[in-house]
Protein backbone atom coordinates (compact mmCIF):
# COMPACT_ATOMS: atom_id res chain seq x y z
CA UNK A 1 0.00 0.00 0.00
CA UNK A 2 2.81 2.10 0.94
CA UNK A 3 4.54 1.19 -2.76
CA UNK A 4 1.45 2.26 -4.64
CA UNK A 5 1.35 5.71 -2.69
CA UNK A 6 4.81 6.24 -3.96
CA UNK A 7 4.84 5.48 -6.72
CA UNK A 8 1.92 7.24 -8.22
CA UNK A 9 3.56 10.49 -7.60
CA UNK A 10 6.37 9.48 -9.47
CA UNK A 11 4.70 8.50 -12.62
CA UNK A 12 2.67 11.80 -12.31
CA UNK A 13 5.64 13.43 -12.63
CA UNK A 14 6.99 11.54 -15.21
CA UNK A 15 4.18 11.54 -17.65
CA UNK A 16 4.54 15.57 -19.13
CA UNK A 17 8.54 14.16 -19.26
CA UNK A 18 6.61 11.10 -21.83
CA UNK A 19 4.66 13.62 -23.74
CA UNK A 20 7.27 15.97 -24.32
CA UNK A 21 9.03 13.24 -25.45
CA UNK A 22 6.53 12.53 -28.42
CA UNK A 23 6.93 16.13 -29.38
CA UNK A 24 10.47 17.30 -31.32
CA UNK A 25 11.53 20.04 -32.76
CA UNK A 26 12.25 20.05 -36.40
CA UNK A 27 14.81 21.80 -38.96
CA UNK A 28 12.64 22.43 -42.68
CA UNK A 29 15.72 20.74 -43.75
CA UNK A 30 14.54 17.52 -41.64
CA UNK A 31 11.42 17.10 -42.91
CA UNK A 32 10.20 13.87 -44.36
CA UNK A 33 11.38 13.68 -47.73
CA UNK A 34 7.84 13.27 -49.11
CA UNK A 35 6.86 16.47 -48.16
CA UNK A 36 8.52 18.70 -50.08
CA UNK A 37 7.10 19.76 -53.41
CA UNK A 38 3.29 20.82 -54.83
CA UNK A 39 0.35 20.24 -53.31
CA UNK A 40 -2.99 20.57 -54.71
CA UNK A 41 -6.76 20.37 -53.36
CA UNK A 42 -9.67 19.55 -55.18
CA UNK A 43 -10.28 21.74 -57.45
CA UNK A 44 -6.79 21.07 -58.89
CA UNK A 45 -5.35 24.91 -57.23
CA UNK A 46 -2.05 24.76 -56.01
CA UNK A 47 -2.78 25.21 -52.17
CA UNK A 48 0.98 24.58 -50.88
CA UNK A 49 4.21 24.62 -51.87
CA UNK A 50 6.90 23.32 -49.42
CA UNK A 51 11.22 23.23 -49.64
CA UNK A 52 13.74 23.71 -47.51
CA UNK A 53 13.62 27.42 -47.45
CA UNK A 54 10.37 28.85 -47.75
CA UNK A 55 6.89 27.48 -47.34
CA UNK A 56 3.85 28.78 -49.72
CA UNK A 57 0.20 28.68 -48.24
CA UNK A 58 -2.77 30.15 -50.71
CA UNK A 59 -0.63 32.24 -52.77
CA UNK A 60 1.19 33.27 -49.85
CA UNK A 61 4.77 33.14 -49.05
CA UNK A 62 6.70 32.29 -45.51
CA UNK A 63 9.58 31.67 -43.70
CA UNK A 64 9.71 28.94 -41.09
CA UNK A 65 9.94 29.94 -37.54
CA UNK A 66 9.31 26.86 -35.67
CA UNK A 67 8.63 23.37 -36.39
CA UNK A 68 7.61 20.69 -34.37
CA UNK A 69 6.59 17.23 -34.64
CA UNK A 70 4.72 15.24 -33.21
CA UNK A 71 4.47 10.85 -34.78
CA UNK A 72 2.54 11.90 -38.22
CA UNK A 73 1.79 15.59 -37.42
CA UNK A 74 3.97 18.49 -38.37
CA UNK A 75 2.92 22.04 -36.99
CA UNK A 76 4.40 25.07 -38.34
CA UNK A 77 4.59 28.80 -37.28
CA UNK A 78 5.63 30.76 -40.29
CA UNK A 79 6.23 34.55 -41.19
CA UNK A 80 5.50 36.36 -43.49
CA UNK A 81 8.75 38.68 -44.10
CA UNK A 82 7.27 41.54 -45.60
CA UNK A 83 4.15 42.33 -43.19
CA UNK A 84 5.37 40.07 -39.99
CA UNK A 85 1.85 38.40 -40.54
CA UNK A 86 2.54 35.17 -38.15
CA UNK A 87 0.73 32.11 -39.60
CA UNK A 88 0.34 28.83 -37.79
CA UNK A 89 -0.18 25.27 -39.80
CA UNK A 90 -0.79 21.96 -39.15
CA UNK A 91 -0.04 19.67 -41.83
CA UNK A 92 -1.04 15.35 -41.27
CA UNK A 93 0.67 13.15 -43.33
CA UNK A 94 -1.39 10.15 -44.80
CA UNK A 95 0.33 8.77 -46.83
CA UNK A 96 3.73 10.08 -49.74
CA UNK A 97 0.71 11.63 -51.96
CA UNK A 98 -1.65 12.67 -49.12
CA UNK A 99 -1.96 15.41 -46.70
CA UNK A 100 -4.29 17.31 -44.53
CA UNK A 101 -3.79 21.05 -44.27
CA UNK A 102 -5.22 22.43 -41.19
CA UNK A 103 -4.91 26.39 -41.12
CA UNK A 104 -7.01 27.03 -38.05
CA UNK A 105 -10.32 28.36 -40.03
CA UNK A 106 -10.10 25.77 -43.05
CA UNK A 107 -9.21 22.23 -43.28
CA UNK A 108 -8.26 20.75 -46.73
CA UNK A 109 -7.02 17.53 -47.89
CA UNK A 110 -4.83 17.80 -50.57
CA UNK A 111 -2.76 15.23 -53.17
CA UNK A 112 1.15 16.06 -53.82
CA UNK A 113 1.74 17.20 -57.80
CA UNK A 114 3.63 13.93 -59.54
CA UNK A 115 5.73 16.16 -62.25
CA UNK A 116 9.06 17.84 -60.89
CA UNK A 117 9.42 21.75 -60.61
CA UNK A 118 10.96 23.40 -62.83
CA UNK A 119 13.30 26.45 -62.82
CA UNK A 120 12.52 27.95 -66.44
CA UNK A 121 9.51 30.74 -66.92
CA UNK A 122 7.19 29.34 -69.27
CA UNK A 123 6.68 31.04 -72.79
CA UNK A 124 3.36 32.49 -72.45
CA UNK A 125 4.62 34.44 -69.32
CA UNK A 126 7.87 35.58 -70.86
CA UNK A 127 7.05 39.25 -71.95
CA UNK A 128 6.87 42.75 -70.33
CA UNK A 129 4.19 43.52 -67.84
CA UNK A 130 2.73 46.86 -67.32
CA UNK A 131 0.74 48.66 -64.68
CA UNK A 132 0.22 52.50 -63.71
CA UNK A 133 3.72 53.25 -62.68
CA UNK A 134 5.92 50.57 -63.83
CA UNK A 135 6.82 47.35 -66.19
CA UNK A 136 8.23 44.47 -65.18
CA UNK A 137 10.15 41.69 -67.90
CA UNK A 138 10.13 38.58 -67.76
CA UNK A 139 12.59 36.14 -69.36
CA UNK A 140 13.46 32.80 -69.47
CA UNK A 141 15.28 32.23 -66.06
CA UNK A 142 15.26 35.98 -64.72
CA UNK A 143 12.84 38.72 -63.50
CA UNK A 144 13.92 42.43 -63.95
CA UNK A 145 12.59 45.26 -62.49
CA UNK A 146 14.37 48.66 -62.92
CA UNK A 147 17.60 47.91 -62.00
CA UNK A 148 17.53 44.65 -59.82
CA UNK A 149 17.46 40.89 -61.35
CA UNK A 150 16.15 38.31 -59.47
CA UNK A 151 16.56 34.29 -60.54
CA UNK A 152 13.84 31.71 -60.77
CA UNK A 153 14.19 29.34 -57.77
CA UNK A 154 10.65 27.06 -58.72
CA UNK A 155 8.52 27.65 -60.76
CA UNK A 156 5.15 25.10 -59.96
CA UNK A 157 1.81 24.80 -62.19
CA UNK A 158 -1.30 22.57 -62.05
CA UNK A 159 -2.91 23.67 -65.36
CA UNK A 160 -0.21 25.17 -67.80
CA UNK A 161 -2.01 28.55 -67.64
CA UNK A 162 -1.56 29.66 -63.36
CA UNK A 163 1.94 29.44 -62.45
CA UNK A 164 3.26 29.79 -59.01
CA UNK A 165 6.99 31.61 -59.29
CA UNK A 166 9.42 31.79 -56.21
CA UNK A 167 12.39 34.26 -57.49
CA UNK A 168 15.49 35.04 -55.15
CA UNK A 169 17.20 37.94 -54.45
CA UNK A 170 20.76 37.96 -52.19
CA UNK A 171 19.12 35.25 -50.30
CA UNK A 172 15.83 36.68 -49.98
CA UNK A 173 12.47 35.02 -51.76
CA UNK A 174 9.71 36.18 -53.13
CA UNK A 175 6.46 35.08 -54.56
CA UNK A 176 4.57 35.69 -58.14
CA UNK A 177 1.84 34.39 -59.51
CA UNK A 178 -0.68 34.85 -63.13
CA UNK A 179 -4.01 34.86 -63.36
CA UNK A 180 -6.70 35.07 -66.51
CA UNK A 181 -9.64 37.07 -66.26
CA UNK A 182 -12.28 38.53 -68.62
CA UNK A 183 -10.32 41.75 -68.38
CA UNK A 184 -7.17 40.38 -69.48
CA UNK A 185 -3.85 38.26 -68.05
CA UNK A 186 -2.63 39.69 -64.52
CA UNK A 187 0.71 39.15 -62.62
CA UNK A 188 0.45 39.52 -58.60
CA UNK A 189 4.06 40.66 -57.74
CA UNK A 190 4.47 40.08 -54.15
CA UNK A 191 7.59 41.24 -53.47
CA UNK A 192 6.40 44.96 -54.15
CA UNK A 193 3.83 45.22 -52.40
CA UNK A 194 1.47 43.01 -54.22
CA UNK A 195 1.47 45.31 -57.24
CA UNK A 196 -0.80 43.70 -60.01
CA UNK A 197 0.78 44.29 -63.52
CA UNK A 198 -1.27 43.76 -67.49
CA UNK A 199 0.52 41.59 -69.56
CA UNK A 200 1.88 43.63 -72.38
CA UNK A 201 -0.29 44.02 -75.34
CA UNK A 202 0.66 43.46 -78.86
CA UNK A 203 1.19 47.43 -79.47
CA UNK A 204 3.29 47.59 -75.88
CA UNK A 205 5.33 44.81 -76.91
CA UNK A 206 6.51 45.38 -80.66
CA UNK A 207 5.40 49.70 -80.09
CA UNK A 208 9.15 50.69 -81.23
CA UNK A 209 8.55 48.49 -84.18
CA UNK A 210 5.43 49.89 -85.09
CA UNK A 211 6.46 53.20 -84.47
CA UNK A 212 9.39 53.08 -86.86
CA UNK A 213 6.88 50.93 -89.46
CA UNK A 214 4.24 54.34 -88.83
CA UNK A 215 7.54 56.77 -89.69
CA UNK A 216 8.78 54.32 -92.64
CA UNK A 217 4.78 54.14 -94.09
CA UNK A 218 4.29 57.92 -93.67
CA UNK A 219 7.63 58.82 -95.27
CA UNK A 220 7.19 56.23 -98.22
CA UNK A 221 3.42 57.39 -98.51
CA UNK A 222 4.92 61.48 -98.40
CA UNK A 223 7.36 60.64 -100.80
CA UNK A 224 5.01 59.06 -103.01
CA UNK A 225 2.06 61.74 -102.52
CA UNK A 226 4.93 64.41 -102.82
CA UNK A 227 6.25 62.95 -106.34
CA UNK A 228 1.73 62.52 -107.19
CA UNK A 229 1.48 66.18 -106.76
CA UNK A 230 4.62 67.21 -108.53
CA UNK A 231 3.37 64.88 -111.26
CA UNK A 232 -0.04 66.43 -111.57
CA UNK A 233 1.27 69.69 -111.69
CA UNK A 234 3.32 69.26 -114.40
CA UNK A 235 0.77 67.50 -116.29
CA UNK A 236 -1.58 70.40 -115.82
CA UNK A 237 1.14 72.92 -116.90
CA UNK A 238 1.66 70.75 -120.12
CA UNK A 239 -1.92 70.46 -120.63
CA UNK A 240 -2.58 73.93 -119.68
CA UNK A 241 0.49 74.86 -122.61
CA UNK A 242 -0.70 72.45 -124.91
CA UNK A 243 -4.69 74.43 -124.08
CA UNK A 244 -3.22 77.38 -125.09
CA UNK A 245 -1.39 76.16 -128.40
CA UNK A 246 -4.63 74.57 -129.61
CA UNK A 247 -6.35 77.91 -128.87
CA UNK A 248 -3.95 79.55 -130.42
CA UNK A 249 -4.56 76.92 -133.71
CA UNK A 250 -8.26 77.74 -133.12
CA UNK A 251 -7.56 81.78 -133.38
CA UNK A 252 -5.44 81.09 -136.89
CA UNK A 253 -7.94 78.33 -137.97
CA UNK A 254 -11.12 81.45 -137.33
CA UNK A 255 -8.79 83.67 -139.01
CA UNK A 256 -6.83 81.96 -141.37
CA UNK A 257 -5.29 83.66 -144.84
CA UNK A 258 -8.32 82.29 -146.95
CA UNK A 259 -10.99 83.41 -144.73
CA UNK A 260 -9.68 87.29 -144.13
CA UNK A 261 -8.81 87.38 -148.08
CA UNK A 262 -12.14 85.99 -148.90
CA UNK A 263 -14.16 87.74 -146.90
CA UNK A 264 -12.33 91.08 -147.15
CA UNK A 265 -12.99 90.65 -150.79
CA UNK A 266 -16.70 89.99 -150.66
CA UNK A 267 -16.86 93.30 -149.12
CA UNK A 268 -14.56 95.18 -151.33
CA UNK A 269 -17.10 93.89 -154.03
CA UNK A 270 -19.78 95.43 -152.35
CA UNK A 271 -18.15 98.39 -152.25
CA UNK A 272 -16.95 98.53 -156.09
CA UNK A 273 -20.58 97.63 -156.90
CA UNK A 274 -21.79 101.09 -154.96
CA UNK A 275 -23.60 98.56 -151.98
CA UNK A 276 -22.44 100.64 -149.08
CA UNK A 277 -25.24 100.30 -146.75
CA UNK A 278 -24.40 96.51 -147.02
CA UNK A 279 -21.20 96.99 -147.01
CA UNK A 280 -20.64 98.88 -143.78
CA UNK A 281 -22.88 96.37 -142.57
CA UNK A 282 -20.54 93.51 -143.40
CA UNK A 283 -17.51 95.31 -142.53
CA UNK A 284 -19.08 95.98 -139.14
CA UNK A 285 -19.83 92.25 -138.59
CA UNK A 286 -16.41 91.83 -139.70
CA UNK A 287 -14.82 93.89 -137.24
CA UNK A 288 -16.60 92.54 -134.17
CA UNK A 289 -15.90 88.95 -135.33
CA UNK A 290 -12.39 89.62 -135.15
CA UNK A 291 -13.03 91.38 -131.83
CA UNK A 292 -14.75 88.59 -130.26
CA UNK A 293 -12.15 86.26 -131.44
CA UNK A 294 -9.44 87.98 -130.15
CA UNK A 295 -11.15 88.10 -126.95
CA UNK A 296 -11.70 84.43 -126.41
CA UNK A 297 -8.00 84.16 -126.92
CA UNK A 298 -7.47 84.92 -123.32
CA UNK A 299 -10.22 82.70 -122.02
CA UNK A 300 -9.97 78.53 -122.00
CA UNK A 301 -14.02 78.75 -121.54
CA UNK A 302 -16.44 81.37 -122.55
CA UNK A 303 -20.00 81.43 -122.54
CA UNK A 304 -22.30 79.15 -125.20
CA UNK A 305 -24.29 82.48 -125.93
CA UNK A 306 -20.77 84.20 -127.04
CA UNK A 307 -19.68 80.97 -128.41
CA UNK A 308 -23.26 81.10 -130.82
CA UNK A 309 -22.65 84.76 -131.35
CA UNK A 310 -19.35 84.53 -132.69
CA UNK A 311 -20.62 81.88 -135.05
CA UNK A 312 -23.57 83.32 -136.17
CA UNK A 313 -20.97 86.56 -137.38
CA UNK A 314 -19.03 83.82 -139.15
CA UNK A 315 -22.18 82.65 -141.16
CA UNK A 316 -23.15 85.74 -142.44
CA UNK A 317 -19.41 86.98 -143.55
CA UNK A 318 -19.55 83.71 -144.90
CA UNK A 319 -23.30 83.91 -147.03
CA UNK A 320 -21.19 86.89 -149.11
CA UNK A 321 -19.50 84.05 -150.71
CA UNK A 322 -21.46 81.13 -150.70
CA UNK A 323 -25.25 80.63 -150.80
CA UNK A 324 -26.68 78.77 -148.00
CA UNK A 325 -29.17 79.21 -144.98
CA UNK A 326 -28.63 77.81 -141.39
CA UNK A 327 -30.37 78.05 -138.08
CA UNK A 328 -29.33 77.33 -134.71
CA UNK A 329 -31.24 76.07 -132.16
CA UNK A 330 -30.78 76.30 -128.57
CA UNK A 331 -33.10 73.64 -126.38
CA UNK A 332 -35.47 75.91 -123.90
CA UNK A 333 -33.92 74.63 -121.03
CA UNK A 334 -30.78 75.66 -122.00
CA UNK A 335 -29.27 78.84 -120.26
CA UNK A 336 -26.86 80.24 -122.33
CA UNK A 337 -25.39 82.52 -120.05
CA UNK A 338 -24.03 80.66 -117.83
CA UNK A 339 -23.04 77.13 -119.27
CA UNK A 340 -19.67 77.35 -120.61
CA UNK A 341 -17.76 75.41 -123.72
CA UNK A 342 -14.24 75.86 -124.59
CA UNK A 343 -13.50 78.64 -127.03
CA UNK A 344 -13.79 78.53 -130.37
CA UNK A 345 -14.21 74.48 -130.60
CA UNK A 346 -17.38 74.83 -132.93
CA UNK A 347 -16.16 77.45 -135.33
CA UNK A 348 -13.74 75.14 -137.34
CA UNK A 349 -16.14 72.28 -137.52
CA UNK A 350 -19.19 74.69 -138.69
CA UNK A 351 -16.37 75.66 -141.48
CA UNK A 352 -15.73 72.16 -142.69
CA UNK A 353 -19.44 71.90 -143.04
CA UNK A 354 -19.51 74.96 -145.50
CA UNK A 355 -16.33 74.39 -147.41
CA UNK A 356 -16.32 70.76 -147.74
CA UNK A 357 -19.52 69.95 -147.70
CA UNK A 358 -22.14 72.83 -148.99
CA UNK A 359 -19.72 74.24 -151.17
CA UNK A 360 -19.45 71.23 -153.49
CA UNK A 361 -23.39 70.62 -153.68
CA UNK A 362 -25.47 71.79 -156.34
CA UNK A 363 -29.48 73.54 -155.22
CA UNK A 364 -30.44 74.01 -151.53
CA UNK A 365 -27.73 74.17 -149.50
CA UNK A 366 -28.62 74.13 -145.50
CA UNK A 367 -26.85 74.24 -142.53
CA UNK A 368 -28.56 73.07 -138.66
CA UNK A 369 -26.67 73.97 -135.42
CA UNK A 370 -28.55 72.52 -132.43
CA UNK A 371 -27.70 72.70 -128.64
CA UNK A 372 -29.46 70.36 -126.23
CA UNK A 373 -28.72 68.74 -122.37
CA UNK A 374 -28.44 64.55 -122.63
CA UNK A 375 -26.93 63.29 -119.92
CA UNK A 376 -25.72 65.39 -118.12
CA UNK A 377 -23.72 66.86 -121.15
CA UNK A 378 -24.49 69.77 -123.76
CA UNK A 379 -24.75 68.11 -126.91
CA UNK A 380 -24.34 70.42 -130.15
CA UNK A 381 -24.86 68.82 -133.47
CA UNK A 382 -23.85 70.73 -136.69
CA UNK A 383 -25.49 69.23 -139.62
CA UNK A 384 -25.16 69.97 -143.24
CA UNK A 385 -26.60 68.52 -146.59
CA UNK A 386 -23.74 69.26 -148.50
CA UNK A 387 -21.93 65.47 -150.89
CA UNK A 388 -21.16 63.95 -147.25
CA UNK A 389 -17.81 62.10 -145.99
CA UNK A 390 -17.33 59.54 -149.00
CA UNK A 391 -18.04 61.79 -151.99
CA UNK A 392 -15.85 65.14 -151.10
CA UNK A 393 -14.27 66.96 -154.14
CA UNK A 394 -11.16 68.01 -153.25
CA UNK A 395 -9.87 71.12 -155.50
CA UNK A 396 -6.44 70.23 -154.10
CA UNK A 397 -3.82 68.40 -151.19
CA UNK A 398 -4.32 71.55 -149.24
CA UNK A 399 -7.69 71.59 -149.00
CA UNK A 400 -7.81 67.95 -147.52
CA UNK A 401 -5.70 68.40 -145.55
CA UNK A 402 -6.76 71.80 -143.71
CA UNK A 403 -10.53 69.30 -143.78
CA UNK A 404 -8.67 66.90 -141.42
CA UNK A 405 -6.65 69.56 -139.43
CA UNK A 406 -9.74 71.57 -138.67
CA UNK A 407 -11.76 67.89 -137.10
CA UNK A 408 -7.91 66.60 -135.61
CA UNK A 409 -8.02 70.14 -133.62
CA UNK A 410 -10.98 69.50 -132.01
CA UNK A 411 -10.40 66.60 -131.30
CA UNK A 412 -7.52 67.08 -129.27
CA UNK A 413 -8.89 69.59 -127.90
CA UNK A 414 -11.66 67.62 -126.29
CA UNK A 415 -8.87 65.20 -125.55
CA UNK A 416 -7.28 68.04 -123.14
CA UNK A 417 -10.20 68.64 -122.05
CA UNK A 418 -11.02 65.34 -120.58
CA UNK A 419 -7.68 64.85 -119.19
CA UNK A 420 -8.05 67.96 -117.20
CA UNK A 421 -11.33 68.49 -115.85
CA UNK A 422 -11.72 64.55 -115.29
CA UNK A 423 -15.07 64.33 -118.19
CA UNK A 424 -16.07 62.04 -121.00
CA UNK A 425 -16.45 64.95 -123.79
CA UNK A 426 -15.83 63.45 -127.47
CA UNK A 427 -16.61 64.14 -131.29
CA UNK A 428 -17.98 61.78 -133.30
CA UNK A 429 -19.08 62.32 -137.42
CA UNK A 430 -20.96 60.57 -139.62
CA UNK A 431 -21.80 60.01 -143.13
CA UNK A 432 -25.77 60.63 -143.37
CA UNK A 433 -25.50 58.55 -146.55
CA UNK A 434 -24.94 55.73 -144.44
CA UNK A 435 -27.89 55.78 -142.56
CA UNK A 436 -30.35 56.68 -145.46
CA UNK A 437 -29.13 56.22 -148.98
CA UNK A 438 -31.23 59.00 -150.45
CA UNK A 439 -29.81 61.91 -148.07
CA UNK A 440 -26.93 63.03 -148.27
CA UNK A 441 -24.18 65.89 -146.40
CA UNK A 442 -22.53 64.98 -143.00
CA UNK A 443 -23.11 65.27 -139.31
CA UNK A 444 -20.78 65.91 -136.22
CA UNK A 445 -21.92 65.24 -132.37
CA UNK A 446 -19.86 67.04 -129.64
CA UNK A 447 -20.37 66.03 -126.64
CA UNK A 448 -19.04 68.55 -123.47
CA UNK A 449 -19.75 68.26 -119.78
CA UNK A 450 -22.03 70.96 -118.44
CA UNK A 451 -19.32 71.84 -115.56
CA UNK A 452 -15.58 72.01 -115.64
Amino acid sequence: MNLKKVLFPILLMLFPIYLLGQRVSLLPTHFPKNIYGTWINNKTDISLIITPEYIVIQNELYGYNEIVKEQNSLDFTCVNNYNNDIKYININILDSNNIVLDEGYKISKLTKLNHNFSKIIPSILRDFWFNDNSKIELTKNKILFKDQSYNVDYVASSNKFNYQIIIYNNSEYTLLHNYINDHGHFLNANFLKTEVYKKATFYQTHKRKILVFILLFSLTIGYFLVQWKINISKKREVNKRLMVEMQLKSIRSQMNPHFLFNALSAIQNLINRGDNEKANHYLTEFSQLMRLTLDKSEKGLVPLDDEIKSIKKYLEIEKLRFSFDYKIEVDQNINSQEIEIPAMLIQPIVENAIIHGLHQKEGTKNLWIEFKIKNHHLICTVTDNGVGIHKTHQKDGVDLNRQKYGLKLAKDRIKLINESYQTQGKISMVDLSDKNADETGTQVIISMPIKY
